[in-house]
């Protein structure tokens, strides 16, 4: 990595945002509300007389030979500033390259729109003078300090180590930035749009469908460690390995061999003249805790198990609709030990589903229940680190579904009976155990 410009960089707004500029697209839509814009605007105001006023950190990766910088940390700021600039003056000084970016996203279009209106009726009471002098102060006054890196991981992690106005990124924005770097000599742009499109209603879904934090970070990624042997606890930027691999076209290994050829043979299924006959479509059957394919397969793989989550915990299948309306209504289950337990068994019956469908799912999901809410039976305050401990225990569910060859293995799993019940607010939970023959 080489930092090409540093911290110590300190130019004015004007500066900044006449610099060519670029929202790649990893970066999340423009998601500013009121309250973030009043800030920005009030802060401007309130030091308006001052010689120099400075607005934070931008963190922008400049790629090889290119002389156009992709921002990485400060788009929200910059943006909101360059519609600020129009505001006060339609003939200042600004030609951001940002006024010519076409945004695809819905969120951002409705969110600039409804700034700048919001912008343009704070200062409806300022004369010419008065805007004129304020966006003087904006342009010429105002300050940020850039730092700009030609390694886009380390300007990630240079981003995430400051204590900048703006929303960190999430570690699956980085997953995201890293596997769309993967497809991009693969894929044409379109296919990247859809992709980024996708995945952004998954951050942020419109129904009752999982958010994409819940499903990468509390599911997957558990599962994942769990299945390895590893601590699950929390999915921060230094487990991003989690969801790296390998690249389906470039590794030349054996041990890359069945995934390539399974690839292969279902592309070449799906494009064969005869489906627009007979309309069939294969879809790659990904399991939890395969080798992660970068790029799309990543995208897929996640989408995969977003609709599989969708399938088993939000539309309820038959043969789980009683275990869920106990623990999703009794009488403690909104605080955070109950929802660890909840997780826990969760990922139980997802990994089950995952490996033999709908054969004995609802026994299965019954084990499922029983093993994980025994602890919210036995102990009276459940941490995250209680069903870590669970998960990764000699006689781990988990490690005996991942080993068996048949459902009948994990129905066989034995659990001993509950005798004294600690935990309190969970009459429901301690009726189920008793209907299963779990609590003495």
């Amino acid at each position: 990595m080489a930092i090409i410009e540093g911290g110590n960089k300190v130019i004015s707004v004007k500066t900044c945002l006449n610099t060519s500029l670029a929202i790649p697209p990893y970066q999340r839509p423009y998601k500013w509300k009121t309250k973030h814009v009043n800030q920005l605007v009030d802060d401007i105001i309130r030091h308006k007389n001052k010689k120099a006023y400075r607005l934070g950190t931008v963190v922008f990766h400049q790629e090889e030979e290119s002389h156009t910088l992709n921002i990485v940390d400060g788009q929200q700021r910059l943006l909101t500033l360059t519609l600020l600039c129009k505001v006060l003056s339609k003939d200042c000084e600004i030609s951001s390259s940002l006024l010519e970016h076409q945004f695809k996203s819905q969120v951002s279009i409705q969110n600039l729109k409804h700034n700048a209106a919001l912008m343009q009726n704070r200062l409806s009471g300022y004369d010419g003078e008065e805007r004129k002098a304020l966006l003087d102060f904006v342009c010429d006054s105002c300050q940020v300090v850039v730092v700009t890196l030609d390694d886009l991981g380390e300007a990630f992690q240079f981003f995430d180590s400051q204590n900048s106005r703006g929303k960190a990124l999430e570690p699956h924005d980085l997953l995201k930035a890293y596997h769309l770097r993967q497809l991009m000599e693969s894929t044409q742009e379109l296919e990247r749009l859809n992709i980024v499109e996708d995945w952004e209603q998954a951050v942020s879904p419109n129904d009752d469908s999982p958010s994409l934090h819940h499903i990468i970070g509390n599911i997957l990624f558990r599962l994942r460690r769990w299945l390895d042997g590893e601590s699950g606890t929390y999915f921060t930027l230094h487990h991003l390995s989690t969801f790296k691999g390998m690249d389906l076209n470039d590794t030349p290994h054996p041990y890359a061999q069945p995934l390539q050829a399974l690839h292969a043979f279902i592309q070449q299924y799906n494009t064969d003249p005869i489906r627009q006959w007979d309309k069939q479509y294969k879809t790659f059957p990904f399991q939890i805790d395969q080798l992660m394919m970068n790029g799309c397969g990543f995208f897929n793989f996640v989408q995969h198990y977003i609709g599989l989550y969708h399938t088993l915990f939000v539309a309820s299948k038959p043969e789980l609709a009683g275990l869920l309306e106990v623990v999703n209504n009794y009488k403690g289950s909104h605080r955070a030990g109950d929802r660890y337990v909840k997780t826990l068994f969760i990922c139980a019956v997802l990994f089950y589903y995952d490996k033999f469908g709908d054969i004995e799912l609802k026994k299965a999901a019954e084990v499922c229940f029983v093993w994980a809410y025994q602890l919210r039976l036995k102990q009276k305050r459940v941490l995250i680190q209680s069903i870590d401990s669970q998960a990764l225990s000699a006689d781990s569910l988990l490690q005996v579904i991942k080993k068996a060859a048949l459902p009948h293995q994990v129905l066989n799993y034995t659990i001993t009976p509950i005798e004294n019940v600690t935990g309190i607010s969970i009459e429901k939970v301690e009726n189920k155990f008793k209907e299963l023959k779990c609590y003495e």
